[in-house]
């Protein structure tokens, strides 16, 4: 564990890190004008609607370098310096510790097969605590508000047949031949992997957190982060006006 004035060295450290890449890329972009490289993480849920929108529009400028994981993994990397910026939800615990723009909320579903009982059968929110679940690991917030609800609804610890370190759509396969029950963003669900899986129906929750781009308090923003965090935005608003409802 680093003592305290370990933490400040580390500190220091990344800030000087920062200032290094700032000048490569001030020199790089007068060299290649506005030519670069672009590291950027995104959870898996808005890869598609809004990451590859940007990237698209972007790559007659520029590479990027691309890491796909959850919040708390994007976080992490972002401290160390791995990556530019992130695309991931919002945190209270981070809000301080990093720069971010909110583009807006993305909503969270209670999701099992399309023939589950509980599609087409009456059912009150305890009733959730006696089915089998796919959860993501404890310290993911998603989770964290499946166990509250549970908690408070079924009273009962839910204990999933499955844990994943990863968004609970890699096991679409796995949801939509049994009666596991999961939670995924409304983003997700609309991807083609989760196209025989629905949300349940109330009184299943649903939960809205915000989404953010993040970036370094010492990172300094080039011409083609700036373009970057302008295209995401504009993804963000198309997918909003777009409006599609989540399949029911």
């Amino acid at each position: 564990m680093l003592t305290e004035a370990g933490r400040v060295v580390y500190q220091r450290a990344i800030e000087i890190s920062d200032w290094s890449q700032n000048i490569a890329a001030d020199v790089a972009n007068l060299r290649s004008a506005n030519t670069g490289v672009l590291r950027v993480g995104v959870v898996p849920a808005l890869t598609q609607t809004l990451l590859i929108p940007a990237v698209k529009a972007m790559l007659e400028q520029s590479r990027f370098m691309l890491r796909v994981q959850l919040s708390d993994q994007l976080f992490q990397l972002l401290s160390t310096g791995e990556i530019d910026c992130a695309i991931a939800a919002f945190d209270e615990s981070v809000k301080h510790e990093f720069n971010h723009q909110v583009l807006g909320q993305q909503r969270s579903l209670v999701v099992g097969r399309v023939n589950h009982p509980l599609q087409s059968q009456t059912f009150e929110a305890a009733d959730l605590g006696a089915q089998q679940w796919v959860l993501s690991p404890k310290h993911i917030l998603l989770r964290q508000w499946a166990d509250d609800f549970l908690k408070e609804k079924a009273r009962i610890k839910v204990v999933p047949v499955v844990e994943v370190d990863a968004t609970p759509a890699i096991l679409a396969p796995l949801i939509e031949a049994t009666d596991l029950l999961t939670v995924l963003t409304e983003d997700a669900l609309r991807s083609d992997a989760c196209r025989k899986l629905r949300a349940l129906p109330s009184p299943a929750p649903v939960w809205s957190l915000d989404i953010g781009l993040f970036w370094r308090h010492t990172a300094q923003f080039s011409p083609l982060m700036e373009r970057f965090r302008g295209l995401v935005g504009q993804a963000y608003a198309s997918k909003s006006v777009l409006g599609v409802p989540f399949p029911r």
